[in-house]
Order: C-alpha cells, then structure tokens, then sequence
C-alpha cells in the first residue's frame, strides 16, 4: 500500500465516521462508536506491545526503526500514540534525509521551529542546479516531513514566496506598439 492508497483509505473511514455520526437512531450511533473506539484500543495495545518487544534488542530495535521509517507504518504508530522516535528527531532526520537532494538543487533547508502540529522551516535557493525553485525546494521537504510527521498539520516554509499560479499583474500588460502589428499585416 503507498501514501496515496493509504488516504483514500483514511477519507473513507472518516466518510463512515461522519455517516455514523448522523445516524438519527442515538443508541445506533452510540453502539457503532463504543464498537470503533474498541477496535482501535485493541489496536493500540497490540502495537503497543509490538514495539515494547522490538525495543528489546539490537536486532529489535534495529527493525523497530526500519518500521518507524516505514511511510505506511509510521502513520499507524503516530495514530496509536506509540511511535519509537519524538517529533522533533523525525522532522530532523527528515531534513537530513532530503539535505543531499536539496544540495544538489542549490538549495537548503532549516528547522526553525516546531509549535504543536506546526513546523516552521526556511528553505534557501541559490538558483543554481535542476528544479531549483523554492517552491520545487520546498516541496521535496514538505513531502519528507510528512512522511516522517504525519501529524504535523502545517509547514510554514519562510524564504519562499507566494505562489502566483499563472498570474499576471495587469499593470505589466501593455497595448501593442504600432511597429509590433506585424500579425496584422500577414495575416491579410
């Protein structure tokens, strides 16, 4: 299963979660929640243990990483509350992991700041390399931290402006010159 699989799978859980949520019948509703939040206690548990015997051991814990590593995997350990690694090693091996890339670019990053579900980075751009933009810099290191830090909600990434998406001012549009109607000419 790829990221991409794996939220289509989590909108259509919330999907149901919303469907169940306005069942009219209360003791349906009630009944259909208790059921959902058993299940993910029984989860949680499990994975909980999981990862209590994989931190027993080089070889476990050297599997416990590879797994905390894991897109798919990490999610569901972030979900249940029992990653191995903190937030803030994640988002750094992150940018350590896309740093080579962001080099070769002509780019960098850097972790500023981590308030809550926000990360705060400044992604600098020399102009020199392939896809060295800052918005294509940035990308690549929004795409590393979520995968790292599913949930984190917001990356703020200073240095990089706005993006315009085909617009143009209309104070740059000027009428055509009298010498430029060329078009006009040939095209009698």
């Amino acid at each position: 299963m790829n990221n991409g699989e794996f939220q289509a799978h989590t909108e259509k859980l919330e999907a149901l979660i919303q469907r169940v949520n306005a069942l009219p019948d209360e003791d349906a509703r009630a009944t259909a929640l208790e059921l959902l939040q058993s299940t993910m206690d029984l989860h949680g548990a499990a994975l909980g243990r999981i990862v209590e015997v994989l931190s027993d051991g080089d070889a476990g814990r050297k599997s416990l990483a590879e797994l905390g590593e894991d897109p798919l995997v990490c999610g569901l350990l972030v979900l249940y509350g029992v990653h191995p690694k903190p937030l803030e090693e994640r988002v750094a091996a992150a940018l350590e992991k896309v740093r080579p890339q962001l080099h070769k670019n002509g780019g960098g990053a850097e972790l500023l700041e981590m308030a809550e579900s926000t990360v705060r980075i400044s992604i600098q751009s020399t102009g020199n390399g392939c896809h060295s933009s800052p918005d294509a810099l940035r990308q690549v290191v929004e795409q590393a931290i979520r995968e790292a830090a599913p949930e984190i909600a917001e990356i703020v990434a200073d240095g990089v402006p706005a993006a315009t998406e085909g617009f143009v001012p209309l104070n740059t549009i000027q009428p055509a010159r009298s010498e430029d109607k060329n078009y006009e000419e040939s095209a009698a």
